[in-house]
């Protein structure tokens, strides 16, 4: 073998040992943002300082990775972006995947590709609509990837993809075109007889019927009068309050379960159904206006500290100073923690009191920081007040904490500091939390 014979089976031999190498991330790799005000960072941690916050649906370039980071250039810059924040698809066309945390839990429904096989996915999953995350979206999206609807990758990530792809469907269906994932739209794609089976299902499987007559739990009681007023409740709650709730639901004719003095999926239900034939905001939750109305005049002596609306630029940005501490209610799970206000001219930036705080805080976005919206209540001096959170920290830290920033809490008319705009997401909860009561 003569020296250029040598040379030319070299270079086949490292052709093929780079061909074995596991694939790793292309150098045209894009990528696309897949929540709002995403921090494009100089270095891969939250505490770095950062060039931009990205919109989602922004392209950018991946260019590499670091820990829980992409490496990317946009905008002619180069820096970092929380993987989590980013869908992936190469600009190649090979496959694409997602870097939603829910995505380990989507690649079951994926071989599901048949026009006749939307029944494999199994039942009709919940309802869902923007801003959901997780198997229930997974198993829509792909229902959707069937019918020639959805192009987009199976991510569990209710996105405007998602959004317009179920736009689509309604539109073919003859429904009515809000994108959101309602009971009648999951039927129509699923199929009634599936939504059927799986309610049945649900129902004799999980859920015995009782009277007021033979439920035990009644103790004889007939009428909502004899049942002394409970407090505030809500999905997670258990004890007499809730005992108490169910008992005059049942007397209403809305809760039909076992009393079991839990709030379990039965009671949101029975609630829901309350607040929807009393014409009040249908939240699942039993606050103080869901009580006021179920007991009426035995509630004359029920107390509870009333929401108040607080106007951040009509006297509301003074109410709670800087440096004080106050303590915050998360709606939907229950869950309080005490918080210190650090500054803020647009709204309110805070940061939780202590390490336990700053775990309680994470623990109600799933363990995990997030963008996200959320209701909440605020209470200082002796007032509660209707508020709206993110759980992402940010910029300044002055607490040893285990919190790398501080979290911003809107209010009615606060806005935002990179646009200077009401930000309606904010406002939609913070009218959910008037509904609610601490």
């Amino acid at each position: 073998m003569n020296k250029a014979q040598r040379s030319i089976a070299l270079l086949l031999i490292i052709v093929s040992v780079i061909a074995m190498l596991p694939t790793a991330l292309a150098a045209d790799t894009t990528g696309t943002i897949n929540t709002d005000k995403v921090f494009f960072r100089a270095k891969p941690n939250t505490s770095a300082t950062y060039y931009a916050t990205l919109k989602k649906g922004t392209s950018v370039t991946i260019t590499g990775a670091s820990g829980d980071y992409y490496k990317i250039s946009y905008n002619k810059k180069s820096g970092y972006i929380m993987k989590k924040f980013v869908t992936v698809g190469s600009s190649s066309g090979t496959a694409s995947t997602s870097a939603s945390s829910s995505s380990a839990n989507t690649d079951k429904y994926a071989s599901i590709t048949s026009a006749s096989s939307i029944a494999g996915l199994g039942s009709v999953p919940a309802a869902t609509k923007k801003g959901s995350t997780g198997t229930n979206v997974a198993k829509l999206q792909q229902a959707l990837k069937i019918k020639g609807c959805y192009k987009g990758t199976v991510d569990g990530v209710y996105g405007n993809g998602t959004v317009s792809a179920v736009k689509a469907y309604q539109k073919s269906a003859g429904l009515k075109q809000t994108g959101t994932a309602d009971k009648s739209t999951l039927n129509a794609l699923f199929g009634k007889a599936t939504a059927a089976k799986s309610t049945s299902s649900s129902n004799t499987s999980t859920t015995k019927t009782t009277t007021v007559a033979n439920d035990p739990n009644m103790n004889g009681i007939t009428k909502i009068s004899q049942i002394t007023v409970p407090s505030t409740s809500a999905k997670g709650s258990s004890g007499k309050n809730v005992q108490a709730l169910q008992q005059a639901l049942k007397i209403k004719g809305y809760y039909k379960a076992a009393i079991n003095g839990k709030y379990d999926d039965n009671t949101v239900e029975a609630v829901k159904a309350f607040q929807k034939a009393k014409k009040m905001y249908v939240d699942g939750v039993a606050g103080n206006n869901t009580i006021k109305a179920l007991f009426g005049k035995n509630a004359a002596n029920y107390t509870t500290s009333s929401t108040e609306k607080l106007d951040w630029f009509n006297g509301g940005r003074t109410r709670i100073p800087n440096g004080a501490t106050f303590t915050v209610k998360d709606v939907v799970t229950g869950k309080t923690f005490t918080c210190r206000r650090l500054f803020g001219a647009n709204h309110m930036d805070s940061e939780p009191l202590t390490k336990a705080d700053a775990a309680t805080l994470k623990s109600v976005y799933g363990g995990h920081y997030s963008w996200n919206r959320r209701a909440i209540l605020v209470k200082y001096n002796g007032h509660v007040y209707a508020a709206s959170m993110n759980g992402m920290p940010h910029g300044t830290s002055t607490l040893d904490n285990n919190w790398p920033g501080h979290f911003c809490i809107h209010f009615y008319g606060s806005k935002t500091h990179g646009t200077k705009k009401v930000d309606s997401a904010h406002q939609a909860a913070i009218s959910k939390a008037m509904h609610a009561s601490w």
